[in-house]
């Protein structure tokens, strides 16, 4: 586990206890700390076509989705691959579309994490935005989980919409957001991670 996943937990389980999230809390004490660096892939197009699967289906369909479709990218040259060839892995003709933009991306290539890193929000939003099929839950989640930034909230996300009104039914949204400020990234983490535990 690394330090910065030891640190975020701390400061999220201190901040619970001290504001009487008690139910989050007494989650927090058992649950297993996350990492945000468990991301094994460098190719932004990759990543960014994996997480236009994983858009409004369930983490296992998303899962097998991808096990048929990576293959499809890998083992095709990229003029060869159509929309027929990606849904045979089982996606939606408009998800195969976005996906087709993605990989005719000549830009995509010149980004490396590295690269990204040093972009500013509006800067990163306005690169990836001009991408059809990408809006703002897809940029942060790259944010999140390929550029690893630890304070980001998605707003309008259902799950952690869902974990909010189960761990924090009497809560404001911004003043969660502030109290668990700069470690939002992993906030949205365990609220995740708590929908399986309940």
């Amino acid at each position: 586990m690394d330090n910065k996943a030891e640190i975020a937990h701390s400061f999220i389980t201190k901040q619970s206890k001290k504001y009487g999230h008690l139910k989050f809390y007494n989650f927090l004490s058992t649950a297993e700390k996350i990492s945000i660096n468990n991301n094994k892939e460098n190719r932004l197009y990759l990543f960014l076509i994996k997480t236009i699967v994983s858009q409004q289906v369930s983490t296992s369909a998303a899962r097998t989705i991808w096990s048929r479709l990576r293959p499809i990218i890998e083992l095709h040259k990229k003029e060869d691959i159509t929309e027929d060839i990606l849904r045979t892995a089982g996606i939606s003709k408009r998800k195969a579309a976005y996906i087709l933009g993605i990989l005719n991306n000549k830009l995509l290539k010149s980004h490396s994490k590295k690269t990204l890193k040093n972009y500013s929000i509006e800067e990163l939003s306005k690169i990836l935005i001009e991408i059809k099929g990408i809006g703002p839950w897809t940029i942060g989640i790259t944010r999140m989980f390929y550029i690893c930034d630890e304070d980001i909230w998605l707003d309008g996300d259902l799950g952690i919409n869902k974990a909010i009104d189960t761990f924090f039914p009497h809560i404001n949204s911004d003043d969660l957001k502030e109290i668990y400020s700069p470690y939002r990234t992993y906030l949205s983490l365990y609220l995740w991670k708590g929908l399986d535990s309940l």
